[in-house]
């Protein structure tokens, strides 16, 4: 890649990351779309889904690791949580990792496309009451089972996608009624955890580009940083508010593109 891509490439990690610190995801919601869309559309090569995939799940171990060390001292993760959640998705976050030289660009698209919208939609649901947002860290509890199983099958997607950590925030929020701090500091060492074991199955799937994912994790790293520091200025009805809007956004935008494949 010329020096100008890495350079725009490294400004796209600082945004993912941003909203990493901010809203408690792993960013790769926002990254994958603006690594596959803003390259073409500014007269640059564009950059194929699988490396889009690799770039992003870079990004997302780097800058949840950033944002989840800042809230960590905040004394908002609920670790029991964490590490239920973050264990089970590693797991299916490895396999799917290593497998992912074997699925099409196509297939990653829909699969983007399918969980960002079962995601809109879960968002639909009731959040947790006045008195569930109060909950501190050590009165919040969970069934550990369910958790366990959801966990694998979003392990699964962000080893496809380098992306799906964005679905742990609301599934926390809305199903689990876990208060919108502790889901968000929680879910960003869920994101650590998984990413770390589908990083592995990119290089061993020999998808990593070092280039690229070093310009990334540089940009992610200050965005990260920033995000945290915003996010305790922000209520949590606006976080929640501006994480649907963005997942609603985003899924409606790589619909189009699916549909316009199928033509």
């Amino acid at each position: 890649m010329t020096p100008t891509t890495l350079f725009i490439i490294a400004l796209l990690g600082c945004a993912g990351g941003f909203f990493s610190g901010l809203l408690g995801f792993g960013g790769g919601v926002v990254m994958f779309p603006l690594l596959y869309y803003v390259p073409p559309l500014i007269g640059l090569a564009p950059i194929d889904a699988k490396t889009v995939a690799a770039i992003v799940i870079t990004q997302v171990f780097f800058s949840t690791m950033v944002a989840g060390a800042a809230h960590f001292r905040s004394g908002r993760v609920h670790w029991r949580l964490a590490f239920t959640a973050g264990i089970s998705s590693a797991v299916g976050a490895f396999l799917s990792g290593a497998a992912s030289p074997r699925v099409t660009d196509h297939f990653l698209l829909v699969l983007f496309a399918v969980v960002t919208l079962l995601t809109s939609a879960l968002m639909g649901l009731p959040p947790p009451t006045e008195a569930q947002e109060n909950l501190s860290v050590d009165q919040v509890v969970f069934p550990p089972n369910a958790l366990i199983f959801v966990s694998l099958l979003t392990g699964v997607v962000i080893g496809f996608l380098g992306a799906g950590n964005f679905v742990f925030v609301p599934l926390l929020i809305y199903l689990v009624k876990i208060p919108t701090r502790i889901a968000i500091a929680s879910s960003l060492f869920i994101a650590t955890m998984n990413t770390l074991f589908g990083f592995i199955g990119k290089i061993v799937a020999g998808q990593l580009f070092l280039g690229p994912a070093a310009s990334v994790v540089a940009g992610a790293v200050v965005g990260a940083y920033l995000g945290e520091q915003l996010h305790g200025h922000v209520s949590p009805r606006t976080l929640r508010r501006i994480y649907a809007a963005m997942v609603i956004v985003i899924a409606v935008r790589l619909l189009i593109t699916v549909t316009q494949s199928l033509r």
